[in-house]
């Protein structure tokens, strides 16, 4: 009887993870190579086993490889159906092509069949821990660290788990554990830092870091971690010391490609923007586990030679996350330069933003919204529709262009200059007219967190039980710009604060992107950590006073301020996570904006 129609799923789309975890698949495939050779005796089904081996000899070589690798299974699974091994690699290719929740289902049926062997528990509780089933992955990756306690990478990927669980002490423990019985292995040291760093304590992380520096000083990845966290602390110049260090030490071209896309970050901070950009394109490279691949027929235009755009027909398109898309945008009208005036410039950008860009740059040639998927573990972005309308002769994504007009600091426009996004002026009268219906006072636009708050993000963002001084600030009136779930705040503010934040009535802060933007552009001022709200708000011309983790960010570029969220002032700790201080200066600063306004 089938588990599932096997067929069927290697035709179906993927499943989008919900984490995103490093997968050693290449090990994993070795793995079950190995099992085959130790069953080789009269009883195991020859046919099977030919089968499984030819499928792990192209499992790795694309989707469509992948997918034959399912049907050598699938046949194998049909001559043998009571042989685990048969479960296993086809669970394996399923998991190839990001059929994730059936290669679970496999993996499950292959322990039932085979519960003695730990490999399956591994695997488990790796796609386990990629569908968010976090509970469940601990459980079976304890399994297979207690059935193979000398596994490499067992500690590690357990304690990477325990750290996406945020029971830091717990995977603490466990490391302390293994470093104690060994104490010679970088690996051990290199996954505390890390477990260190993620709880909110680069400071303590960098000694362990350095630890696995000294036992392996050729250990690539090592430098890249003890550079992170000297750039998360202030310390860009002597990161980047660190990340070129990591070029020479002959990193694997998965952990080039992480180095390099760090450092990107870590020269725009420094103002190094020439090599900044040329090393920010590794965020297009196939092996950047975070990229998006975008579906577009026209040539790509990497913004390296800014002629080559000139007379041409370029079309532009949204990239990374909301924020940046909307903060790279500030651009566009530069981009009409590049082209001159016998080329073009068509955009493809968020679909709730098509009009406001529409709007603000009356000059497009084409304005279209992206689709964006997940397919084979992948995230895809579709500009295929905007090709028969605009018909380019080139393409690039939004961050590109910034390469080509912004070469240096000096190439963004002063701190004087303002909005760059238009908003549609009957929304503007209309929101005005419900913001003016509020109580008297400054009206100050709030903001707290990101809608992705994973154990990850959460140490850049402060407790909103620490914005209570800023909350009490005499003579002000708070209205929310936060989207997601916002209830327990709101409720909490007003209990233990004595404090209302208003939620303008009618707006949806998910889908109403321009209504948001207009609602920043109102207010007197906006305060919170930096997102998509607020840098809509500032895109409209709103001013904002932003809380930040650190003092230098690569979105500063080596300047005092943010260029691309013009109108703002930042504030950041001395110390990382030291939110007590910046908070106390931005409430200084707002008591300052409403005492301006009382003598108004």
């Amino acid at each position: 009887m089938a588990i599932l129609n096997l067929d069927v799923e290697l035709k179906a789309e993927a499943e989008a993870p919900l984490r995103q975890v490093e997968r050693d698949r290449t090990g994993a495939a070795a793995a079950l190579k190995e099992a085959l050779s130790q069953g080789q005796d009269k009883a195991a089904p020859a046919k099977a086993v030919g089968l499984i081996r030819r499928a792990i000899k192209i499992m790795d070589d694309g989707p469509d490889a992948a997918r034959k690798a399912g049907q050598l299974c699938l046949k194998a699974i049909e001559s043998a159906p009571e042989f685990a091994l048969a479960y296993q690699g086809m669970a394996l290719s399923l998991e190839r092509l990001g059929r994730l929740s059936a290669a679970l289902t496999c993996y499950e049926h292959a322990y039932r069949l085979d519960p003695n062997n730990s490999d399956l528990y591994l695997n488990l509780g790796m796609v386990a821990w990629k569908l968010d089933m976090l509970e469940a992955a601990e459980k079976f990756l304890r399994l297979h660290n207690q059935m193979a306690p000398d596994a490499k990478g067992a500690v590690g990927n357990l304690a990477g788990l325990l750290r996406d669980r945020q029971k830091y002490e717990d995977s603490v423990e466990l490391l302390r554990t293994a470093i104690y019985t060994d104490p010679e292995n970088p690996d051990l040291w290199n996954s505390l830092g890390t477990t260190l760093l993620e709880s909110g304590d680069p400071e303590q992380a960098i000694t362990f870091y350095s630890e696995a520096l000294r036992l392996n000083p050729a250990y690539a990845r090592g430098y890249h971690n003890l550079a992170f966290c000297l750039d998360l602390l202030g310390d860009t110049k002597t990161a980047l010391e660190h990340w070129r260090t990591s070029l020479t030490q002959d990193p694997s071209r998965a952990d080039r490609v992480v180095i390099e896309h760090g450092m990107s970050l870590a020269l725009f901070a420094n103002g190094e923007l020439e090599e900044g950009w040329q090393k920010y394109e590794r965020r297009m490279d196939p092996l950047y586990s975070k990229r998006v691949d975008f579906l577009v027929k026209a040539p790509f235009w990497s913004g390296a030679d800014a002629t080559a755009v000139r007379g041409k027909r370029l079309l532009l398109c949204g990239e990374q996350g909301l924020g940046d898309e909307v903060a790279m945008s500030a651009a566009i009208e530069e981009a009409f330069d590049l082209v001159g005036p016998d080329g073009a410039v068509g955009l493809v950008c968020e679909r709730r933003l098509v009009d406001l860009m529409r709007r603000s740059f009356p000059r497009l040639d084409y304005v279209g919204a992206h689709a964006t998927i997940f397919k084979e573990g992948v995230q895809i972005r579709s500009l295929l529709e905007a090709e028969p309308s605009f018909k380019p002769d080139l393409w690039a994504p939004l961050g590109s262009l910034q390469r080509a007009v912004r070469p240096n600091s000096a190439s963004f426009p002063s701190g004087e200059a303002r909005a760059y996004l238009t908003p549609d002026p009957e929304r503007v009268a209309a929101i005005k007219a419900q913001l003016d219906g509020l109580p008297a006072g400054l009206k100050v636009g709030f903001c707290w967190k990101s809608k992705l708050m994973t154990s990850n993000r959460t140490k850049y963002f402060s407790p909103f039980d620490m914005w209570k001084p800023v909350l009490q600030t005499p003579g002000c009136t708070f209205v929310s710009l936060q989207y997601g779930d916002v209830d327990e705040e709101l409720a909490r503010c007003a209990k233990d604060f004595g404090v209302t934040i208003h939620q303008i009535e009618g707006l949806d802060l998910m889908e109403d992107l321009e209504g948001v933007g207009i609602l920043g552009q109102l207010t007197d001022v906006m305060v919170g950590q930096v997102n998509a709200s607020l840098t809509l708000g500032a895109a409209c011309g709103g001013e904002s006073l932003l809380l930040s983790p650190s003092k230098v960010q690569w979105t500063t570029f080596g300047l005092n301020r943010l260029p691309w969220m013009p109108g703002s002032e930042l504030f950041a700790p001395e110390k990382f996570r030291d939110w007590a201080t910046p908070i106390g200066q931005i409430a200084h600063r707002l008591a300052e904006h409403a005492q301006r306004r009382d003598v108004a």
